[in-house]
Protein backbone atom coordinates (compact mmCIF):
# COMPACT_ATOMS: atom_id res chain seq x y z
CA UNK A 1 0.00 0.00 0.00
CA UNK A 2 2.77 2.53 0.77
CA UNK A 3 4.18 1.79 -2.88
CA UNK A 4 0.93 3.28 -3.86
CA UNK A 5 0.36 6.37 -1.68
CA UNK A 6 3.81 7.43 -1.63
CA UNK A 7 3.60 8.31 -5.60
CA UNK A 8 0.26 10.74 -4.75
CA UNK A 9 2.01 12.18 -1.62
CA UNK A 10 4.96 13.32 -3.66
CA UNK A 11 2.09 14.80 -6.29
CA UNK A 12 0.03 16.51 -3.13
CA UNK A 13 3.05 17.86 -1.72
CA UNK A 14 4.12 19.10 -5.20
CA UNK A 15 0.51 21.00 -5.89
CA UNK A 16 0.66 22.44 -2.38
CA UNK A 17 3.76 24.02 -2.59
CA UNK A 18 3.37 24.93 -5.91
CA UNK A 19 0.65 26.84 -5.19
CA UNK A 20 1.43 28.68 -2.42
CA UNK A 21 -1.40 27.18 -0.37
CA UNK A 22 -2.01 24.90 2.65
CA UNK A 23 -3.04 21.22 2.64
CA UNK A 24 -6.01 21.59 4.61
CA UNK A 25 -7.62 23.91 1.89
CA UNK A 26 -7.21 20.43 -0.66
CA UNK A 27 -8.01 18.05 1.89
CA UNK A 28 -11.20 19.60 2.79
CA UNK A 29 -12.07 20.50 -0.68
CA UNK A 30 -12.01 16.68 -1.66
CA UNK A 31 -13.93 16.08 1.33
CA UNK A 32 -16.75 18.44 0.26
CA UNK A 33 -16.59 16.93 -3.08
CA UNK A 34 -17.33 13.35 -1.90
CA UNK A 35 -19.99 14.41 0.33
CA UNK A 36 -21.77 16.00 -2.30
CA UNK A 37 -21.51 13.25 -5.20
CA UNK A 38 -23.14 11.27 -1.93
CA UNK A 39 -26.16 13.78 -1.11
CA UNK A 40 -26.86 13.91 -5.08
CA UNK A 41 -26.99 10.13 -5.62
CA UNK A 42 -28.94 9.59 -2.12
CA UNK A 43 -31.33 11.91 -3.27
CA UNK A 44 -32.37 12.97 -0.09
CA UNK A 45 -33.43 16.46 -0.97
CA UNK A 46 -31.73 19.56 1.04
CA UNK A 47 -31.67 17.97 4.44
CA UNK A 48 -28.87 15.92 3.02
CA UNK A 49 -27.29 19.06 1.63
CA UNK A 50 -27.03 20.27 5.57
CA UNK A 51 -25.37 17.10 6.20
CA UNK A 52 -23.11 18.06 3.74
CA UNK A 53 -22.50 21.42 5.02
CA UNK A 54 -22.08 20.28 8.81
CA UNK A 55 -20.11 17.20 8.16
CA UNK A 56 -17.77 19.58 5.70
CA UNK A 57 -17.02 22.30 8.71
CA UNK A 58 -16.88 19.54 11.43
CA UNK A 59 -14.26 18.01 9.18
CA UNK A 60 -11.99 21.41 8.81
CA UNK A 61 -12.37 21.04 12.75
CA UNK A 62 -10.82 18.02 12.90
CA UNK A 63 -7.90 18.91 10.32
CA UNK A 64 -7.19 21.75 12.79
CA UNK A 65 -7.05 19.61 15.86
CA UNK A 66 -4.52 16.90 14.01
CA UNK A 67 -2.34 19.49 12.84
CA UNK A 68 -1.84 20.84 17.02
CA UNK A 69 -1.55 17.36 17.52
CA UNK A 70 1.03 16.95 15.17
CA UNK A 71 2.71 19.56 16.56
CA UNK A 72 2.09 18.78 19.86
CA UNK A 73 3.73 14.95 19.33
CA UNK A 74 7.01 17.03 17.86
CA UNK A 75 7.50 19.75 20.13
CA UNK A 76 7.66 16.46 22.84
CA UNK A 77 10.79 14.76 21.04
CA UNK A 78 12.71 17.62 20.71
CA UNK A 79 12.17 18.34 24.49
CA UNK A 80 10.12 21.68 23.57
CA UNK A 81 6.58 20.50 24.91
CA UNK A 82 4.43 22.74 27.02
CA UNK A 83 1.48 21.81 29.46
CA UNK A 84 -1.32 22.40 26.96
CA UNK A 85 0.81 19.37 24.37
CA UNK A 86 -0.55 16.70 26.81
CA UNK A 87 -4.19 16.44 26.32
CA UNK A 88 -4.18 15.68 22.64
CA UNK A 89 -4.18 11.64 23.68
CA UNK A 90 -7.46 12.90 25.21
CA UNK A 91 -8.48 14.28 22.23
CA UNK A 92 -7.58 11.76 20.11
CA UNK A 93 -9.66 8.74 22.35
CA UNK A 94 -12.65 11.33 22.30
CA UNK A 95 -12.69 11.79 18.11
CA UNK A 96 -12.47 7.91 18.17
CA UNK A 97 -15.27 7.25 20.64
CA UNK A 98 -17.89 10.04 19.14
CA UNK A 99 -17.35 8.97 15.63
CA UNK A 100 -18.66 5.54 16.86
CA UNK A 101 -21.71 6.92 18.45
CA UNK A 102 -21.95 9.02 15.36
CA UNK A 103 -21.91 6.59 12.86
CA UNK A 104 -24.52 4.60 14.53
CA UNK A 105 -26.70 7.21 14.89
CA UNK A 106 -26.46 8.02 11.20
CA UNK A 107 -26.84 4.66 10.38
CA UNK A 108 -30.06 3.98 12.62
CA UNK A 109 -31.27 7.80 10.65
CA UNK A 110 -30.18 6.88 7.08
CA UNK A 111 -27.77 10.17 6.83
CA UNK A 112 -25.48 9.18 3.99
CA UNK A 113 -23.70 12.13 3.94
CA UNK A 114 -22.94 11.54 6.84
CA UNK A 115 -21.94 8.12 6.94
CA UNK A 116 -19.43 8.72 4.69
CA UNK A 117 -17.89 12.01 6.27
CA UNK A 118 -17.51 9.55 9.28
CA UNK A 119 -15.66 7.03 7.23
CA UNK A 120 -13.14 9.79 5.99
CA UNK A 121 -12.67 11.21 9.20
CA UNK A 122 -11.79 8.08 10.32
CA UNK A 123 -9.75 7.68 7.04
CA UNK A 124 -8.26 10.96 7.78
CA UNK A 125 -5.98 9.60 10.66
CA UNK A 126 -4.71 7.08 8.51
CA UNK A 127 -3.55 9.14 5.56
CA UNK A 128 -1.72 12.11 7.65
CA UNK A 129 0.15 9.29 9.45
CA UNK A 130 1.51 8.22 6.20
CA UNK A 131 1.49 12.06 4.88
CA UNK A 132 3.74 13.18 8.21
CA UNK A 133 6.16 9.86 7.44
CA UNK A 134 6.85 11.04 4.51
CA UNK A 135 7.39 15.08 5.40
CA UNK A 136 7.91 15.09 8.88
CA UNK A 137 7.73 18.61 10.52
CA UNK A 138 10.81 20.46 10.56
CA UNK A 139 11.77 22.75 13.81
CA UNK A 140 11.06 25.45 12.17
CA UNK A 141 7.55 24.50 11.22
CA UNK A 142 6.13 24.39 15.11
CA UNK A 143 4.31 26.84 16.42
Amino acid sequence: MSSLIKPLLRKFRKIESSLGTKAHYFETGFVFVVLAVTAILSDKGWVEWVGVFGVTFTFEYQVLSTYLREHAEARKKIGRHVKSDFIYKQIQFLFYTKEAVWITYFLLLGAYSAIVGTIVFISYGIWRKLYRNEYPLRDEDLI
